[in-house]
């Protein structure tokens, strides 16, 4: 079993992808519009209550498309919280809306009609596990073995296959995917390899987890890990070495010189031992 029991752990993956790849996470989706804007994703209706949404975004034609990312399947639950955002957005703005709610972590063939009284109540529902992560590799593999520029979208692609279908296991996968970013020259890559880590951070325990810190390690996002991690090991030594010397009696002034720490820093360290 995975190391997180919380699936919202994957959605902030998700919304990280959004975050980084923007219009072209929207064309993954087969939204194939020009974005105009990225929106507020808050919406205050009365009783002071905020609805949160994923995220939204003013298209070129003046439409808003609204993005939703799903770890669960709460069926008409969902659906009338999803046609309350729509509502709320397409009154404030006076510009219709089409919502969109992607589905991981399993789950397919989810609902996307409610009916409600003499109204109907659609929206685009998408599953990755619908989408085939084997045929994202290869299909990538291919372009660099025949050095064609990878795109932005095969990025987005490759950063999902873990929650794609698969006849791979997860840890392949994503061993697979950290072996194709290596050989990318992007400026996306080190965005790709640390999502691509937090899904196995998700997914997989144990040997497994340890395989793919083992590959990171060997990546540039590894080196940028090693050195965050000895710089921080540094920082809590010379800690540990200025609270021996304050109770040794010894100055701010001097700690700072025999540690590399400020004298302000010195100065807390010196409260909170007093305290």
């Amino acid at each position: 079993m995975a190391k997180y029991s919380d699936i919202k752990h994957e959605d902030l993956i998700m919304k990280k992808a959004m975050d980084v790849f923007a219009e072209e996470g929207l064309k993954f989706f087969g939204i194939d519009k020009k974005v105009k804007d990225s929106s507020s994703t808050e919406i205050v209706v009365l009783e002071a209550k905020n609805l949160h949404m994923d995220y939204t975004f003013l298209m070129e034609d003046d439409t808003y498309i609204h993005v939703e990312f799903q770890t669960t399947d709460k069926g008409k639950e969902d659906l009338r919280r999803f046609r309350a955002y729509e509502s709320l957005l397409s009154f404030q703005t006076s510009n219709d809306v089409v919502t969109y709610v992607v589905y991981s972590n399993g789950i397919h063939n989810t609902k996307s009609i409610l009916q409600t009284g003499i109204n109907e109540y659609n929206i685009k529902a998408i599953s990755m596990y619908d989408k085939d992560g084997d045929i994202v590799i290869k299909e990538i593999e291919e372009k660099l073995n025949n050095n064609i520029k990878v795109t932005k979208q095969d990025l987005v692609a490759l950063t999902f296959t873990p929650i794609m279908s698969s006849k791979l296991t997860k840890l392949d996968r994503i061993i697979k995917s950290i072996k194709i970013v290596k050989k990318i020259t992007n400026e996306y890559r080190y965005d790709v390899e640390s999502m691509l880590y937090a899904f196995a951070d998700k997914f997989l325990d144990g040997k497994d987890l340890e395989k793919v810190k083992e590959e990171i390690s060997m990546t540039k996002l590894g080196e940028m890990l090693v050195q965050d991690g000895i710089k921080k090991g540094e920082e809590k030594k010379a800690i540990e070495i200025a609270k021996t010397a304050i109770k040794e009696g010894m100055s701010d002034e001097l700690i700072a010189k025999l540690t590399g720490l400020t004298e302000s820093q010195v100065s807390i360290i010196r409260q909170s031992i007093s305290n």
